[in-house]
């Protein structure tokens, strides 16, 4: 088990929880908005080429909420987001991990809250990016990224995944969760890939069935 997973009791755990959102968040929006209505952790497949902007409008315990505002700050570049640009600089253009500046920003959230993603010394970060390395080259190699349903069985959907929000113009954006997924993705040249549907913006609603549609060779959740 890679060192920021979870073990099999928060797994399962999650997995509870995630049903009864899904319960509650699938039966209030079909009774809204009918049979095409977003679900909780519904999986999406999007274009990387789309998926330009990254903002965060919502977490991913709000998945498949629809909204009706939209942020009005924090929008960014997915390609400028801090983890994102080491990783690509690092897996595309060669640079070492210490020469990204990932290591420095890492080590400042860990002091600023204590841990990151259950990381709480250079060890850890250090263990955590060679494990990185390894899973990014088995993504190179197969020429995909998998959905969880396949790196964990019995995940829920596609809980956990990356997250992307659908906005009012219809576009997808990503939703911060998921950096490292989605920057292995970018750096390996893939197309498409399997992401956790976030909130939608209610004027987004008629875009969302894009992104439903699986790859060939794929089959949805």
């Amino acid at each position: 088990m890679g060192i920021t997973e979870k073990s099999r009791f928060e797994q399962l755990r999650r997995n509870w929880n995630s049903r009864l959102r899904a319960w509650q968040t699938d039966r209030q929006n079909k009774a809204l908005y009918g049979e095409d209505a977003p679900r909780f952790a519904e999986q999406l497949w999007v274009p990387i080429s789309e998926l330009e902007f990254a903002v965060k409008a919502g977490s991913s315990k709000q998945s498949g909420q629809i909204i009706r505002s939209w942020p009005t700050g924090g929008l960014g570049r997915v390609d400028q987001t801090v983890a994102i640009k080491a990783c690509v600089a690092h897996w595309r253009g060669g640079l070492s991990w210490e020469e990204t500046g990932i290591y420095d920003a890492m080590m400042d959230q860990i002091r600023k809250h204590g841990k990151v993603d259950r990381l709480r010394t250079l060890e850890d970060v250090k263990l955590r990016y060679r494990q990185l390395d390894a899973l990014y080259e088995s993504v190179r190699q197969a020429g995909r990224l998998s959905p969880r349903d396949e790196l964990i069985p019995g995940n829920f959907r596609e809980e956990g995944g990356i997250l992307v929000n659908i906005g009012p113009d219809g576009k997808p954006y990503f939703g911060r969760k998921g950096n490292h997924r989605l920057a292995m993705a970018i750096a390996a040249g893939i197309d498409r890939i399997p992401a956790q549907l976030g909130v939608v913006h209610i004027e987004g609603l008629p875009a969302l069935p894009d992104y439903r549609n699986a790859p060939p060779n794929e089959t949805a959740n």
